[in-house]
């Protein structure tokens, strides 16, 4: 079973595992950085070329990054973009290709204007973010990719990962930065279902030398299960005590799954994205009662089933519960006062049904509050109960 350990990010030491939400545009959609600390998040994911579109690097700059502007105390980790800009393409390939030198963008039909966007790029604006956790430009791996695609996906994300770890090291010295103070930088492993590539790619990484490694590509088999056993052939690709980042997973069973795995970092639009759609998370058990030494037992048996479980707000059952939407859940909207819910079920599907902007929020405040008790139930041994 996985030790628990920390990381020190920027003269702060954060515990593991830990759990970052979308904030692609410095937001968690219809959420502040209040609501993210009061339910006991300690970092987001932002998303570098986005931010870039807008507000802009230059007004970044000048309010001191991202981190000012949000007024967020916790850490931020920043996507390079890199997944975004290659599902655009992929959408449509008249937008732009990726070559050796970096992404090429086209800014109309005729393809007679283009922008390009590097490594290099990428790292420069994620410190211009003020990112705590930066993460190097990739080649993400088509999943329907042959073999000649995948070699070139993962050669090209290595290539392109020295060159943003010069980046990172040039800009390190440039704005002063100290062994103690200064932004990690992570690296994705590419290489789709190959082993032998994906094993490539990460031996290769690991000689350029990375604080983290990512879990780069796409972790779902073709009939649309996850793929637990490639995210644990990726664990095994880095050294034992590594810190490796689960990139874009997952559901509370894929969380506690991986971490036993060897995984640490966890970031996902699940949550936020599933509250917008009526869909909230649930326990069967009181998440109090579990720690690591539990939880591993019911990942070995299988048993996940057991205390995970979710409702569709939006169903008619609902329009006259006056419960709340978890007994086992003390977040804003589940906390009592009297035995009553701060907000019944009741109420939260009538303001679904209306369409108020304020389901939304707490819809997503009880889904984040559900993921950070997952984590620290993670990172509870047997004799913290």
């Amino acid at each position: 079973m996985q030790e628990i350990k920390d990381i020190k990010i920027k003269n702060k030491t954060y515990r593991l595992p830990i759990y970052l939400p979308d904030a692609t545009l410095g937001v968690a959609r219809n959420l502040d950085s209040l609501d993210l600390a009061n339910v006991g998040l300690e970092g987001v994911m932002v998303n570098t070329y986005h931010l870039i579109q807008k507000p802009g690097e230059e007004i970044l700059k000048s309010v001191g990054g991202i981190k000012k502007m949000m007024n967020w105390t916790g850490f931020v980790s920043s996507d390079s973009g890199g997944f975004q800009l290659f599902s655009l393409i992929r959408k449509n390939p008249n937008l732009g290709k990726i070559t050796d030198e970096g992404i090429v963008l086209y800014n109309g039909a005729k393809k007679q204007k283009k922008t390009l966007f590097t490594p290099e790029d990428s790292i420069r604006m994620q410190f211009a973010l003020g990112s705590d956790v930066m993460i190097c430009l990739d080649d993400f791996t088509p999943p329907e990719a042959n073999e000649k695609r995948t070699e070139e996906s993962v050669k090209r994300t290595i290539a392109w990962a020295k060159r943003a770890k010069a980046e990172f090291n040039r800009l390190l010295k440039k704005h002063g930065f100290t062994a103690d103070n200064r932004p990690l930088l992570l690296a994705p492993i590419q290489g789709h279902d190959s082993v032998e590539w994906r094993n490539f790619c990460a031996v290769e990484l690991q000689k350029i030398g990375f604080d983290l490694y990512g879990l780069g590509g796409w972790p779902f088999q073709k009939d649309g299960k996850f793929d637990y056993s490639f995210c644990e052939k990726n664990a095994e690709l880095t050294a034992k005590d590594s810190y490796r980042f689960a990139l874009g997973v997952g559901t509370p069973e894929n969380i506690v799954k991986l971490f036993f795995m060897g995984y640490q970092f966890f970031d996902c639009v699940l949550p936020t994205r599933d509250a917008r759609h009526q869909r909230l998370y649930t326990f069967k058990v009181n998440p109090k009662t579990l720690d690591r030494k539990k939880l591993h037992e019911l990942v070995k048996e299988n048993k996940l089933g057991e205390i995970f479980d979710y409702i569709y707000i939006g169903k008619g059952k609902f329009a006259t519960d006056k419960t709340a939407v978890s007994d086992f859940c003390d977040c804003p909207i589940c906390k009592k006062t009297a035995n009553i819910p701060q907000v019944s079920k009741a109420y939260l599907h009538h303001l679904f049904k209306i369409g108020d902007g304020s389901a939304f929020r707490l819809a997503s405040l009880h889904n984040l509050r559900t993921y950070v008790q997952v984590i620290e139930a993670l990172r509870k041994s047997e004799d913290q109960q």
